[in-house]
């Protein structure tokens, strides 16, 4: 299947910088509150919760994603910049689709593909586009 621009109409490079800056600041809304609740801020042994820390960063981060792309195709950065993610054929992602897409962003630099191809590697990768909300 080719992905056709006249059904889905790409979203811009903008609307995905703002994307991002909105989920950047949600991951960390959300860090931020469950590592209160945890008690992981402050008092305790650094060396102690680091790891466990690591492993609650990306937790958090893959399960917002997925969670959020694969129930509505959005996050809270799509919903504010009216934008969705599709599959190259136009349909919803699956929650596998999203959770692969989550998995890819993982990757050192992934965040500058943007400026060596219009389509960042964890879309490519998994054959997804960001597209506009109509």
């Amino acid at each position: 299947n080719e992905f056709d621009e006249s059904v889905n109409v790409p979203a811009t490079t903008g609307q995905r910088f703002l994307n991002y800056l909105v989920d950047v600041i949600i991951f960390y809304i959300i860090l931020f509150a469950i590592a209160l609740l945890l008690g992981l801020s402050g008092g305790a042994n650094v060396t102690d919760v680091t790891g466990f820390y690591y492993l609650l960063c990306f937790s958090i981060f893959i399960g917002y994603y997925t969670l959020m792309e694969g129930s509505k195709g959005k996050t809270i950065g799509k919903i504010l910049t009216k934008t969705k993610v599709v599959t190259e054929s136009g349909e919803p992602v699956t929650y596998k689709t999203a959770f692969l897409r989550s998995l890819c962003r993982i990757v050192p630099l992934e965040f500058i593909s943007i400026f060596i191809r219009p389509q960042m590697w964890h879309d490519q990768w998994t054959k997804t586009f960001v597209v506009k909300d109509n």
